[in-house]
């Protein structure tokens, strides 16, 4: 799958993390670059945002966040929310197929940033949410 396919209908896109956690406000440090209208701010909690979602009305939603996948730090996935089984979204314990549920006309999709350190936002981690700004700001 690639990011293409994800923003060929209506979307959003969900900045979740928190910032005052090194790495894990990597989300949020994407999102407040995107240029686009498309997005929503969610901090360490999305599932708070279901409603706002729902009237949004979005076919697809990437999620952006820093997921503890054992990869490298600054290493990246991109997974569709229903085959995440055993990843761990680090700022939030809600499970992905309950969000999955929460929004069935949506389908979900997990962009996600191996963190380091939740003491500072390392560099690795950082220099990769600058190559996806860059990356996403060319598709939507």
């Amino acid at each position: 799958m690639e990011l293409e396919e994800i923003f060929r209908d209506s979307f959003l896109i969900l900045g979740v993390g928190n910032s005052g956690r090194g790495d894990d406000g990597i989300g949020i440090y994407i999102l407040e670059k995107l240029n686009t209208k498309y997005k929503l701010q969610c901090g360490s909690v999305p599932e708070n945002f279901t409603g706002k979602i729902r009237r949004a009305g979005p076919k697809r939603i990437l999620i952006i966040d820093a997921v503890d996948f054992g990869g490298k730090p600054g290493e990246t996935i991109l997974t569709e929310a229903e085959r995440a089984e055993g990843l761990t979204l680090t700022t939030h314990s809600l499970p992905l197929s309950l969000l999955c549920r929460m929004l069935p006309e949506s389908k979900i999709y997990i962009l996600g940033i191996q963190p380091e350190s939740f003491e500072k936002m390392t560099e690795k981690v950082k220099s990769s949410g600058d190559y996806i700004v860059k990356h996403l700001n060319s598709l939507v």
